[in-house]
């Protein structure tokens, strides 16, 4: 009789055991749903990013926290392996300083209040083998209960500002919130002083990022004069159109944006004209409502 293969082991391949059947190996290998499948998000955030691995688990029918996750244990945050979360750069988890790079996401569930755990132990299946000595930080998070239960657990980036978001858990009737911030100004001013130094120097982006954060519009206009001086573009002038209107000085901006005009219609792709064109025609239209 031809031996037969049982899957009875759970979270295995069917490529695992057939490898290990010698009777089973030239046999076409399958793929098999798995229980909790795994994830990997990617998230620009601040000057850098923040991306996050798990495994997703499912409700099934079953009462989630309290009873399959009891309260006051750790939990791995997830299925199978620990849920790992990489910074990009310095950040401010929960109000508290963590450096760049991958930490392990534990967790301790409660009725009333969370404990949410970055650990240095990124290599491990479940939790349990965790050393509360190995922790980095550790922070308190009030849960929330949602209107419609989540059949599958997800963590995700919401709330997302330039330097700012929200890791939000969700769960069956859970979902908790941990603040993250980063410090991307400094980044980005080290960026420019930098660039500024080299032969190629990002004037116009530079103006840009002034302009959009509320900085020294007379340093962004500068900047703006210098790029139009070594090419001037219709580009270069609709930015210092808008840094001067923003800077309450209508009659120069207006100049500027008709410069604008005046050299987009050299522009050989007509969508980017009739773009141009539009914005500046919007612009001139807002300076002249203000003035």
């Amino acid at each position: 009789m031809k031996p037969r293969v049982l899957l009875t082991i759970p979270f295995l391949s069917v490529a695992c055991l057939l490898g290990s059947n010698p009777y089973a190996q030239a046999q076409q290998a399958l793929q098999i749903p798995v229980a909790s499948p795994a994830v990997r998000i990617r998230q620009d955030f601040s000057a850098s990013f923040v991306e996050l691995s798990y495994s997703r688990p499912s409700k099934k029918g079953r009462e989630i926290f309290g009873k399959l996750e009891p309260y006051g244990q750790v939990w791995r945050t997830g299925a199978n392996t620990n849920t790992k979360i990489r910074f990009g750069e310095e950040v401010k988890f929960g109000g508290q300083t963590v450096p760049a790079g991958t930490y392990a996401l534990f967790s301790i569930p409660g009725p009333k209040e969370w404990t949410l755990i970055l650990n240095r132990d990124t290599a491990q299946w479940g939790a349990y083998r965790y050393k509360p000595e190995m922790d980095v930080v550790r922070v308190k998070a009030i849960p929330t209960t949602l209107r419609d239960p989540a059949e599958t657990m997800s963590l995700t980036l919401e709330n997302l500002k330039p330097s700012a978001a929200d890791l939000t858990l969700r769960w069956d009737k859970t979902q908790v919130s941990v603040p993250l911030t980063g410090d991307s100004d400094a980044q980005v001013e080290a960026q420019i002083a930098q660039a500024m130094q080299g032969e190629k120097k990002p004037y116009i982006s530079a103006a840009q990022y002034y302009y959009n954060n509320n900085k020294d519009l007379n340093k962004a206009l500068t900047w703006l004069d210098a790029a139009i001086k070594q090419q001037p573009s219709y580009y270069a002038y609709y930015w210092k159109a808008r840094v001067l209107q923003k800077s309450k000085r209508p009659d120069e901006a207006t100049a500027a944006a008709k410069q604008s005009l005046e050299l987009v219609k050299a522009e050989k792709t007509p969508s980017i004209k009739e773009e141009y064109i539009r914005l500046n025609q919007q612009l001139l239209a807002d300076i002249g409502s203000k003035k």
